[in-house]
């Protein structure tokens, strides 16, 4: 699961998210260039967006959790989000122990619900 950079014929950019197989995610593809070209959001935004995205995706896929109603587990999405680095390394459970360091702060985890919650009432 990956975000990725989209040049459109008319030369603007917007950011979508590709599944591991390297398919675009129609829903979240739809929704970043809803949010790029019908809502007139920068590009940067789009990226973030993408990336908020792409970690709850993980998230799911990681859990096998259904994306479109894993939304009542939000706050094991979010101990996730603070713990688990995300990378192709991702783990399952995750279980911080005594001296573990988080790997995201409260704001980029909160951006990240901005991004998700954005994504799960628009589709």
């Amino acid at each position: 699961m990956q975000a990725l950079p989209v040049r459109v014929p008319s030369g603007s950019t917007y950011w979508t998210v590709l599944d591991d197989e390297l398919r675009v995610v129609a829903e979240a593809d739809a929704f970043l260039r809803e949010l790029r070209f019908g809502r007139s959001r920068a590009v940067e935004t789009t990226k973030s967006y993408a990336g908020g995205i792409v970690l709850y995706l993980r998230w799911c896929r990681d859990t096998r959790r259904e994306w479109r109603t894993a939304a009542c587990d939000l706050g094991l999405f979010m101990l996730w989000l603070k713990w688990n680095p995300g990378g192709d390394e991702s783990v399952r459970v995750v279980v911080p122990g005594p001296g573990s360091k988080q790997v995201r702060r409260e704001s980029r985890i909160n951006k990240v619900l901005t991004s998700c919650g954005d994504f799960w009432c628009t589709r």
